[in-house]
């Protein structure tokens, strides 16, 4: 069968083969006007279809990708309910407190928040309102014992607070008052006259042990007066002997006033206690705030940034040297660093041993020796 025959029964066949391309057209026609011999080596040329590139755009690898994602909004009616039943479930377990001030709080909370305060600060809480103020008043005596027992644990034993004359009994206050008794204390009453009002007999109790507790806390008021002519190197004003200025007499009643109030109210002797220690803290920093800077500055106690972070004394329980001697006069502020008598620093034990207030054990051996006759002796 010749191929114009085979293209033929071709085109019957499948009709759509009629609707070719010209160019293949063109081959068909070639072929057909061909001689028999060369239609049977006769073949049809295909053209290639032109290439598609698959590559993409070009992307540089060294810039940096940016995240555009976002949340999507959940807005649906299931994320709705499954919102309500949790609020549902949080407002049944939420607890509703009746507690309207902290005054209602149990006690012993109450006082165990209050003990972290400085003493300045619970007396300024005073001032709140009349429940807080009554609180406080109610319980000061407590109060003050768990904050002194916190911070000044070491100022506490070294400064005592003079016993007030009307809490002694009668044959007590005889003794005190009796002129062989007066006469025999004036070297403790007048010692300190420059910087110390003179206490009276009839208010505060004239044993050795309450007098140098007198002088001890008049004296650290005086001293903590007179820190910013230290911190700022200024000389101290001096008192001519036998002349009392204004001022100087006003600073000797306010601090007198001061140490009668810590008789009777436990916060203010805590607030002594806090200004002295605040002094103590000052005088051991000056050198690095406002004198020569040393590579490695001498302190005592070792007192670090965390001691004086704290508010605590508890960094003068580590070695150092012993106050030995009274500050009687302004002039010896100036090398005075910190004042703590009434202890001694055991080289065996290597611990401070403080002196136990023997106000006691004064009474009855003036009792013992200076108790009036029955015409008295006052």
């Amino acid at each position: 069968m010749s191929m114009s025959i085979e293209i033929g029964l071709a085109r019957a066949a499948f009709p759509e083969r009629r609707r070719m391309p010209p160019q293949q057209a063109q081959v068909a026609r070639t072929t057909s006007s061909m001689p028999p011999a060369a239609e049977q080596e006769a073949y049809s040329v295909i053209s290639p279809r032109a290439a598609v590139s698959k590559k993409g755009a070009v992307v540089d690898e060294d810039e940096p990708l940016i995240d555009t994602t976002e949340q999507l909004a959940l807005k649906s009616k299931k994320t709705d309910r499954a919102k309500k039943k949790q609020e549902r479930k949080l407002k049944k377990v939420s607890v509703t407190s009746e507690t309207k001030s902290f005054l209602e709080l149990p006690r012993e909370l109450l006082d165990e928040v209050l003990s972290y305060l400085a003493p300045s600060d619970v007396i300024r809480l005073q001032q709140l309102n009349k429940a807080t103020q009554a609180y406080i008043v109610d319980n000061e005596e407590s109060i003050a014992k768990t904050i002194i027992a916190r911070r000044y644990h070491v100022l506490s034993r070294s400064f005592q607070c003079p016993v007030p004359f009307e809490q002694l009994d009668a044959r007590t206050q005889c003794s005190l008052l009796s002129s062989e008794w007066q006469d025999k204390s004036k070297l403790h009453r007048n010692s300190y006259y420059q910087i110390v009002r003179l206490l009276d007999p009839r208010k505060v109790c004239t044993c050795t042990t309450c007098m140098l507790a007198w002088n001890n806390l008049n004296i650290i008021l005086d001293l903590a007066h007179f820190q910013k002519n230290l911190n700022e190197r200024e000389p101290i004003p001096l008192v001519p002997r036998g002349t009392s200025p204004k001022w100087h007499t006003e600073l000797q009643e306010r601090n007198a006033a001061m140490v009668m109030r810590a008789m009777y109210s436990p916060l203010c002797y805590a607030l002594i206690l806090q200004v002295h220690l605040e002094t103590i803290v000052g005088t051991l920093t000056r050198t690095a705030r406002v004198g020569k800077k040393a590579a490695h500055p001498k302190r005592l106690y070792h007192m670090s940034p965390e001691d004086v972070a704290s508010g605590t004394d508890m960094f003068l329980e580590r070695s150092g040297p012993p106050s030995t001697t009274i500050p009687y006069h302004r002039d010896m502020y100036y090398n005075l660093e910190a004042y703590v008598p009434n202890r001694a620093w055991s080289k065996e034990k290597q611990k401070w041993l403080y002196a136990r207030a023997p106000h006691d054990n004064d009474l009855r051996w003036i009792v013992s020796r200076f108790e009036p006759d029955r015409r008295g002796s006052v």
